[in-house]
């Protein structure tokens, strides 16, 4: 069979001798992809768009309809714009010098954890249920939504982190305004489809209700007024600084760490995150500029990967988030989706499996296998951020969750005694 021609073989004679039924083949697998990742767009809009044009879409809605574009529609594309929206606050000195001070981006022993735990606490706000303060008439009550009290711990654990710094209010809205504006301009650019203006307003509502429940002031009320705002900040604030190259040196190499240096690939990787951002960002992060032709094969690249997932990918079925959405074990620990290089939360497996974790760390996906140092008992959200807070401020954030969930927070998320919590470990798992 080795000697025979490539066209002789079976699947390409019959492509040949049959072109009619290929092609009728592909355009009905086409027309079934188009169909399908249509149906929840429009399902979404059918739902809410009475409402939207009303104007009375509340966060509870904003976050279903995130939910369709950000974790089924385009997952990757939607967490690598929040991803950068996060970056491009590097270049606001005020925002890199704190950050730098803290050496939580000023080393790479203390990146991986950060971005762990800033993936996972805005991961859950995100995915889990929102409850309380919404305007919603249940607050407090026993809605089965209610029963959920993640994104409220999430939320009170990151405003009891930032209590423990001096920080701006212009600089939370900043950063506040790119998780707004990032990912509506990043899917415009590059997404299979653009956002619908019910989906803009959707992730403007949702972002402003969580600014609200971190004490954020002077919001603008409307995305056009917030794009302003974030435009003239950036003008008056994004200045070069060595701080702000030092933080988004370290994050950048904690991103590509899985890419060889040989052949020159992460040092093209490099430029790739360079051509991704402005100019004005580039320059304020001492970035050096890049060759002109880079940016038309970058954007050229996703361009066809996105075009790709649109016309010939089946839409997913399931929600994908670095969160899980099934409970948490007896003792309120759980385990991200999604792992860093230094592979926080991982559970320790035995056998085969944990043959194959010694396997990804000799071939470079991981720097070292799951252990006790990376915490592979699981996480409780209490307890994340830098480890010198790890046991700081357990008390403080469940009252706050409390307070914004409208309800005593249950088992198994509500404290626990060191025994219990200690009971159940990963090798349980």
């Amino acid at each position: 069979m080795m000697g025979l021609p490539f066209g002789s073989f079976r699947p390409f004679r019959f492509c040949q001798d049959h072109p009619l039924y290929v092609g009728a083949a592909l355009l009905g697998y086409l027309a079934v992809v188009g169909a399908v990742r249509q149906r929840r767009v429009n399902a979404i809009h059918r739902k809410f768009q009475a409402k939207y044009e009303a104007g009375l879409l509340t966060a509870r809605d904003a976050q279903e309809i995130i939910h369709g574009f950000g974790f089924y529609d385009m997952p990757s594309l939607f967490l690598y714009s929040l991803s950068f929206a996060l970056f491009k606050t590097y270049g606001i000195p005020s925002i890199s010098k704190l950050l730098a001070a803290t050496k939580e981006l000023k080393s790479d022993e203390n990146v991986s954890k950060r971005y762990a735990d800033t993936e996972i606490l805005i991961g859950t706000w995100m995915t889990c249920p929102l409850s309380g303060m919404l305007g919603s008439p249940e607050k407090g009550g026993q809605n089965s939504e209610e029963k959920d009290p993640r994104g409220a711990i999430a939320l009170a654990r990151v405003n009891w982190l930032h209590s423990q710094y001096s920080i701006k209010n212009d600089d939370y809205l900043y950063t506040l305004s790119l998780f707004i504006l990032e990912p509506i301009k990043w899917i415009q650019k590059y997404g299979w489809r653009s956002l619908s203006p019910l989906e803009q307003q959707a992730n403007f509502l949702f972002w402003v209700e969580i600014g609200k429940r971190m004490d954020i002031k002077n919001i603008p009320e409307t995305i056009e007024d917030l794009r302003a705002w974030s435009v003239n900040y950036e003008d008056a604030h994004m200045l070069p600084a060595q701080t702000n190259h030092d933080v988004a040196h370290f994050t950048t190499e904690e991103m590509l760490y899985v890419y060889p240096e040989a052949l020159g690939i992460k040092n093209t990787l490099r430029r790739v995150v360079a051509c991704l951002l402005e100019d004005p960002v580039r320059e304020a992060m001492m970035l050096p500029k890049q060759p002109g032709y880079l940016r038309p094969i970058v954007d050229f690249s996703i361009h066809s990967m996105m075009f790709f997932v649109r016309f010939f990918c089946l839409p997913r079925r399931k929600l994908e988030a670095v969160v899980r959405l099934d409970e948490a074990s007896s003792s309120g620990r759980m385990f991200p989706t999604r792992f860093q290089p230094r592979p926080w939360y991982k559970p320790r497996r035995r056998g085969v499996l944990a043959l194959f974790d010694r396997i990804t760390v000799m071939t470079g996906m991981y720097r070292d296998p799951p252990g006790p140092q990376y915490r592979c008992e699981g996480y409780r959200l209490e307890e994340l951020g830098p480890l010198k807070y790890e046991e700081d401020g357990h008390d403080k954030v469940i009252e706050m969750a409390e307070q914004i969930h409208g309800c005593p927070i249950k088992a198994p998320y509500a404290l626990q005694s060191p025994s219990k919590e200690t009971q159940t470990t990963a090798l349980d798992n």
